[in-house]
């Protein structure tokens, strides 16, 4: 093998090694942002079969509100006001690195429909799995949560909607893929999923109707990566994110359906800092 062709070799896995760090250096250091719903202990479960709170409750008492109020978010308790690693953010400058892209599996499941009132939140869920790779970790998709408007912004500008596919890592630190969502074609995966929009409150399992996350992702996979945090109280710190840089579409109806239920659920945008933001193709 020649010189040049071995130094391409050494690049390729240095390129590697590199987004392996950073995506270590991401979650290691801060704290795992734990899921508030664990299983019991005597069912000796692993870390990866846990699952996030489906949000079905017998009475819709939201405890923070996107309003103004006295439970507006400049009045989030706790790490939402102190921390300095904060989600949602405006992306303004990158640096690109030869990264491996992210590796999606994602599969047909069974259409699990859950209208959590208490979090703003038209949610679908998903059964255990490991379907997402990052840097050869595995992570389990456990939700796609909605926001009108989307969270994330780039360059001062947010989407009209988004979409957040919420994952955990077998250790249960949080990985969120978010994608921008603009107004165009009716989308066929949405227009299915609108039509089984559960009461307030309430959870709706659809047999013979599946959905596929892949159907919910641009066809360009490229990605900005920076850390994070939740962007709902209680606002957990150590989340991996990922800002698709291409939207899908949704019709000007669609996007007016999902606003019947739940609109202006985007978190005020935070200070980025020192945070770098890592593009990748």
């Amino acid at each position: 093998m020649s010189r040049y062709r071995m130094t391409g070799v050494h690049t390729l896995v240095l390129a590697g090694s590199c987004f392996s760090i950073f995506v270590a250096a991401l979650v290691g250091a801060h704290q795992a942002a734990q899921p508030l719903e664990k299983p019991d202990a005597h069912q000796h479960q692993h870390a990866h079969q846990m699952n996030l709170p489906s949000g079905v409750s017998d009475k819709c008492e939201p405890k923070f509100s996107y309003e103004d109020g006295p439970l507006a978010p400049s009045h989030w308790q706790g790490v939402c006001n102190t921390g300095h690693s904060q989600s949602p953010v405006d992306i303004t400058s990158t640096k690109k690195m030869p990264i491996p892209p992210l590796e999606f599996h994602y599969q047909p499941a069974e259409l699990d429909m859950v209208n959590d009132c208490n979090k703003y939140l038209i949610k679908v869920r998903f059964p255990e799995n490991m379907w997402l790779k990052v840097a050869r970790k595995p992570y389990r998709l456990s939700e796609i949560d909605f926001h009108e408007p989307g969270e994330n912004a780039v360059n001062g500008k947010r989407p009209p909607m988004s979409l957040q596919l919420i994952h955990l890592s077998p250790e249960a630190t949080f990985l969120i893929i978010e994608v921008p969502v603009v107004v165009g074609k009716e989308n066929p995966t949405i227009k299915a999923l609108w039509e089984h929009i559960p009461e307030p409150g309430k959870e709706q399992k659809v047999e013979g109707v599946k959905v596929n996350a892949m159907d919910l992702l641009p066809a360009d996979h490229g990605f900005y990566s920076f850390r994070g945090s939740l962007t709902n109280p209680v606002c957990n710190e150590g989340v991996l994110w990922f800002l698709m840089k291409k939207p899908i579409e949704m019709s000007e109806a669609q996007i007016a359906e999902y606003k019947k239920y739940y609109h202006n659920t985007a978190r005020p945008l935070q200070p980025l800092g020192e945070r770098p933001v890592v593009e990748g193709n």
